[in-house]
């Protein structure tokens, strides 16, 4: 890849390898045909490959990242669904996990299709349906 590796970051290393997998190509590709609603429930070495495609998601798709504080700053124009440290801790489990406990809390808290328009009307009012702990 003709990379200078010394002289670069980690996340620096990290998106680079991205662009010569495609990553963000891809996901920019993927994103352009039209979705609603996208969620996003990668670690933080996934969020830096795929930042540059998360910061030009389309106008007409609303996308959540869920994502622990420490990755915030990788998930673009995706609305932050924070995974916490302390529900990670009092469930006894990975980030990966956690990430995909909370998607799954949600899908299961979606009653109607009012609730998905709800979603694109208010994205930061999702919150409360990924919750874990009560």
């Amino acid at each position: 890849m003709n990379l200078d590796v010394n002289t670069m970051t980690n996340n620096e290393l990290v998106a680079a390898v991205g662009q010569e997998k495609n990553i963000p190509q891809d996901l920019r590709q993927i994103l352009g045909k039209g979705y609603d609603l996208v969620f996003v429930a990668l670690g933080t070495k996934y969020l830096i490959a795929a930042q540059d495609a998360l910061t030009s998601i389309p106008e007409e798709t609303t996308a959540f990242a869920f994502a622990s504080k420490g990755s915030k700053e990788f998930i673009g124009d995706c609305y932050w669904i924070p995974a916490t440290e302390s529900e990670r801790s009092q469930l006894g489990t990975t980030w990966l996990e956690l990430r995909g406990r909370e998607l799954l809390t949600l899908v299961e808290n979606i009653e109607s299709q009012r609730n998905l328009e709800q979603m694109r009307e208010n994205p930061e009012g999702t919150r409360h349906l990924c919750t874990l702990l009560c």
